[in-house]
């Protein structure tokens, strides 16, 4: 894992004007993903969804592979993360604005003093140089280092806000052809199975912009991050994404003065997905804390569901055997706060909670995608998901 982003060369080009069309997923075969194949077919049918779930104007690329990886990884995402800073973000977020949700987030924005962020971090290994992570402590950081001033982004994300990007793939896209897939979940998910498209979703969603700079802190922290021996000091990188600026705590240790909500990217805390300035919860939307120091699960997801409950929606870090995944509109509300224009009010329905389970996202795409008032159609009451009980569930990068 890099050290967040280096300031000295931010890569986002020039803020483009974005007329309201629909999204484009480009797929192309790095090896496994051969025509006609069941691994193309639930590729297809994954960036289908997003392609009538989200109606931004512009073209994602995607490398997709179906090949051996880490024992335990069902799938795994690089994505093209560049940086820019706090100030354009919001700037852009406020230019893009268009729904309900929009309008709330915008109008809570985390407030920026000379262009930098206030937020609670982990600690420092060195306090007296502020080199290396410690995630024991915290430290309320509001100086204008560069992890305050700055953002990373998926290259993905910064087109749907109206940043032009540079030619290229966005992400690469592997799943792992040990384990037993059901490509079509139709028919509900086999026995010892897992979902592939669901598992597509989540990947894609990650290219989207669907991660947190929680999980850099985690890496480099110690006691058992896998760099927790470097010195790095990571003010001087842009750690925070755009999902972050949505990630909050009620500062359970009482590290800043007061009693509000405070913007928290430290490792093991109890923080959640907040569109009204970390005043409540957005739809129960608690993140993992970190794979390495925190809850076990990389925090550029949902909190794990316990077994035998819902998942909080697709973005949650594990997957179970036998099980259809799930979009929630929770899920399409982080989507809708960080920059993409989604195809469903999710604050008009905040009382429900949507559920598209993929069997619904196949017939769709073999039925050659319907329109998107009919794809919304789709996302129906609450219900149950699968029928069955959370089985043993594998990590889903």
């Amino acid at each position: 894992m890099k050290a967040g982003f280096p300031i000295a060369a931010l890569l986002v080009g020039a803020v483009v004007a974005q007329p309201a069309q629909a999204v484009i997923i480009k797929l192309t075969n790095t090896g496994g993903v051969t025509a006609g194949s069941q691994a193309e077919t639930g590729f297809k049918a994954a960036a289908a969804f997003w392609e009538q779930a989200l109606t931004n104007n512009v073209t994602v690329e995607l490398n997709v592979g179906y090949s051996a990886l880490g024992a335990g990884i069902i799938g795994s995402t690089g994505s093209r993360q560049l940086s820019t800073t706090a100030t354009s973000i919001q700037t852009q977020l406020l230019a893009n604005k268009t729904s309900a949700l929009d309008t709330l987030a915008t109008s809570h924005m985390p407030t920026l003093t000379n262009g930098a962020l206030k937020v609670i971090t982990s600690g420092y290994k060195t306090p007296a140089t502020k080199s290396g992570v410690n995630t024991a402590s915290k430290v309320y950081d509001t100086d204008t280092s560069a992890n305050n001033k700055n953002i990373v982004a998926t290259s993905a994300n910064l087109k749907a806000l109206g940043y032009a990007v540079a030619a290229g793939a966005d992400a690469s896209i592997t799943f792992s052809s040990a384990f037993a897939f059901d490509f079509n979940p139709d028919d509900g998910i086999t026995a010892g199975q897992m979902d592939f498209i669901g598992v597509a979703i989540h990947e894609i969603g990650h290219a989207l912009g669907f991660i947190s700079g929680v999980d850099t802190y985690d890496y480099y922290g110690g006691p058992s991050g896998p760099s927790r021996s470097s010195n790095t000091n990571l003010n001087n990188y842009a750690v925070g994404t755009v999902l972050d600026m949505f990630r909050y705590s009620t500062d359970p240790t009482n590290l800043v003065v007061g009693t509000a909500p405070v913007l928290d990217w430290s490792v093991k805390t109890a923080s959640y997905f907040s569109v009204d300035g970390g005043v409540t919860a957005y739809g129960s939307g608690l993140f993992s804390t970190g794979a390495y120091n925190g809850d076990g699960r990389q925090a550029s997801h949902w909190k794990d569901a316990a077994s035998g409950a819902t998942q909080l929606g697709i973005m949650d870090p594990t997957a179970a055997y036998g099980q259809r995944g799930i979009v929630t509109a929770l899920d399409l509300a982080a989507f809708d706060a960080i920059g993409w224009n989604t195809s469903v009010n999710v604050v008009n329905n905040a009382s429900y909670t949507y559920l598209s389970t993929t069997n619904a996202v196949y017939r769709a795409a073999i039925a050659n995608v319907p329109e998107p008032a009919s794809w919304a159609m789709m996302i129906t009451g609450f219900g149950m998901v699968g029928g069955a009980l959370r089985r043993r569930r594998v990590a889903v990068a």
